[in-house]
């Protein structure tokens, strides 16, 4: 089994977008937090920035992450944001930098 993990994943909305999205973003949030190995999940807006919706992940190891991609909320999340995307999302997958 993979180790842990956390990422970072970036929506860049068009203008006035969140509306039209925040109820699949927000029933997605509350399903994800009740995915086995999950850690973290929260969404939060660039501070000053209401098109720019960052999620911030931790994960138990990446079948659990790999899992949570093939889940009906985040292919429902996937599916309804994409119109509403200035780009496609980015993913930045961390690795910790220990001492």
């Amino acid at each position: 089994m993979s180790q842990e993990f956390k990422l970072i994943a970036t929506l860049d909305l068009k203008q006035d977008a969140w509306e039209k999205i925040s109820a699949v973003v927000n029933e997605c949030v509350a399903l994800t937090r009740q995915e086995e190995g999950n850690q973290f999940y929260a969404a939060h807006f660039e501070r000053g920035n209401q098109n720019r919706v960052v999620f911030i992940e931790h994960w138990a190891n990446q079948e659990a992450f790999d899992l949570h991609m093939q889940t009906d909320h985040f292919l429902n999340l996937s599916k309804t944001v994409e119109p509403y995307l200035e780009r496609p999302m980015q993913i930045l997958f961390l690795t910790e930098i220990k001492e």
